[in-house]
Order: C-alpha cells, then sequence, then structure tokens
C-alpha cells in the first residue's frame, strides 16, 4: 500500500469515522481532528489516540505547525455548506480520500478535497468537483459532472451524462435517469427516480420524483 502522507480530518461525526476509516486503509496516517467541539470520540477508534487541534474555524497553533510540515486536510463532513467553508480556505492542503474498494476510471477527473467511498464508481470521462462525496456504493456513470460540493449517498446512481450542479444533495438509493440537470442547491430524496430536470433549490421526492 502506497503510504499518502499525514492526514487532518475535519469533523468526527459518522461521516468523520467512514473518511477516516478509508484515509487509512488509503495509506494516510491521521495525525490530527478538527471539530467544533473537543470530541469525546478521539478516546476510541477510528480516532483513538488522534489530537484534536481545535474549531476548524479557530485552529489551535499545532494545526498551523501540522500544515508546515506537510500534512494535508480534508472536510469530512456532509453537510455541504459546512464542507465548504472548512475547505476553501484551505484547498491548497486539500486531500481527496479514495477507497481501496472504489473504481475510479482513468478518463475520470476527481476533483480536490473529494471522497469517493468504499465500493463506488466512477466511470468514463465522468467529473467530480472539489470537495463532492460519492458516498459508499454510489455510481457516477460515464460523462456524469457532480458539481463542487455536491452529496451523492449511498446507493445513489447518476446515469450517463447526467449534470449535478453545486451543493446538490442526491439521496440514499435515489437514481437519476440519463441527461438529466439537477440545479444548484437541489435535494432528491431517498428512493427517489428523477425523470425530468430538477430546477436549483427545489426538493423533489418520489417516483418519478416531484416537488413536495
Amino acid at each position: 500500500m502506497k503510504h499518502q502522507g499525514e492526514l487532518i480530518l475535519m469533523g468526527t461525526g459518522g461521516h468523520g469515522a467512514v473518511v477516516a476509516d478509508s484515509a487509512v486503509s488509503a495509506g494516510f496516517v491521521l495525525v490530527g481532528v478538527l471539530d467544533e467541539v473537543r470530541p469525546k470520540v478521539t478516546e476510541a477508534p477510528p480516532f483513538g489516540g488522534v489530537p484534536w487541534l481545535g474549531d476548524p474555524e479557530e485552529p489551535q497553533a499545532s494545526f498551523f505547525e501540522l500544515l508546515d510540515r506537510g500534512s494535508r486536510v480534508h472536510a469530512a463532513v456532509g453537510n455541504s455548506r459546512l464542507r465548504r467553508r472548512w475547505l476553501e480556505p484551505r484547498l491548497d492542503a486539500a486531500a481527496s480520500i479514495v477507497h481501496p474498494s472504489a473504481i475510479v476510471s482513468p478518463s475520470a477527473e476527481i476533483g480536490l478535497g473529494c471522497f469517493i467511498g468504499p465500493r463506488a464508481v466512477v466511470n468514463a470521462r465522468a467529473k467530480v468537483g472539489v470537495g463532492a462525496i460519492v458516498n459508499s456504493g454510489a455510481i457516477v456513470e460515464h460523462d456524469v459532472h457532480v458539481g463542487s460540493f455536491a452529496h451523492l449517498a449511498p446507493a445513489s446512481v447518476l446515469l450517463g451524462e447526467t449534470r449535478v450542479e453545486d451543493n446538490v444533495l442526491v439521496g440514499g438509493n435515489a437514481v437519476v435517469l440519463p441527461g438529466r440537470r439537477i440545479g444548484a442547491n437541489a435535494t432528491v430524496g431517498a428512493g427517489g427516480v428523477v425523470v425530468h430536470d430538477v430546477a436549483s433549490d427545489d426538493v423533489v421526492r418520489g417516483i418519478p420524483a416531484r416537488d413536495g
């Protein structure tokens, strides 16, 4: 396994734990965590013994010392707006985490600070934007565009040539049919099937997915 270097995670919730396990599996060494309050989970796996470095917006001096020696950062929180706020000021040090069981096409493009989870698939010519999450078992088919800080929940499927804009949430087991567009900040409910374009800021659910 290739050594990927030192990693600081911002976020120690459930998603943070998944990212931590994936990062270690991918060859990173966790050297610190940032969270809004000192997390009790630093006493147990996967964060056991990992130093708390303060609030992501007001880190301790030790955080900057780690950055100076080459440590990288990843925003491991599901909320897209919070992930953007924490990561954007530190993009020059951002690390993408790709679980070893994920399949990423050599012709795909993965932006800075992305998370590609266990058994996820990113297929040919797909583009995944900065800070996006392709969670466990999600499928991004050929020629799909996933915007910055979008979140594809576990087992969601984007079929060929779909376009998901920035900050979109696609719920677990949802399917977006080929060529459809999901506008910025929209949400597709879990299990929904998108057969028409979805406007920005809309919330759709059901089969077929509709407003309301």
